[in-house]
């Protein structure tokens, strides 16, 4: 027997139709993605991939979310915006909702750092300073950048590692 899965999160307070593709593009940028700082952060964090997180009124599933370690700190509740040192998204054809809708929805939540690797561009959207209105900080980093994670700064790698040749 087959059971149909339907591909729906709840965002603020609604069910919203989750219109991401999961292309091999992306497939391969996450999974890149989520190997590298799995490499290179080892047991200092948990690396979670479109797994739900909590925030006041949603339950979102980022690509990457890099939480405080320990599985079972997860087992009675989803990881809240103060366990989370990363969000990342993935964007193939989501960029501006991506970066627009789902960052300032992420501030307003208090995520102090969330990227989205647009994998099209080939570059890197880093945001930080999240406030009600969005995230003071924006940058662009291109394929030969270097970025680290803020709370994790001693990890630093560049943007193409998680880019496929």
């Amino acid at each position: 027997m087959k059971y149909f899965k339907p591909q729906v999160e709840l965002l603020t307070g609604q069910i919203i139709k989750n219109m991401k593709t999961l292309g091999t593009g992306y497939a391969t940028a996450i999974t890149l993605a989520r190997k590298l700082l799995e490499k290179l952060l080892g047991e200092r964090v948990l690396v979670r991939s479109q797994l739900p997180i909590q925030l006041e009124d949603a339950l979102p599933k980022p690509a990457i979310a890099v939480v405080m370690p320990d599985v079972l700190r997860y087992a009675d509740s989803h990881p809240i915006a103060s366990e989370i040192y990363l969000l990342i998204e993935i964007a193939d054809n989501t960029l501006v909702e991506d970066c627009e809708i789902q960052g300032k929805k992420y501030a307003r939540s208090k995520i102090e750092e969330y990227w989205v690797l647009d994998i099209n561009g080939r570059q890197l959207y880093v945001f930080r300073e999240p406030s009600d209105d969005g995230y003071h900080s924006q940058l662009i980093l291109s394929e030969d950048s270097t970025v680290a994670i803020l709370a994790l700064s001693n990890c630093s790698f560049a943007v193409r590692q998680m880019l496929r040749p």
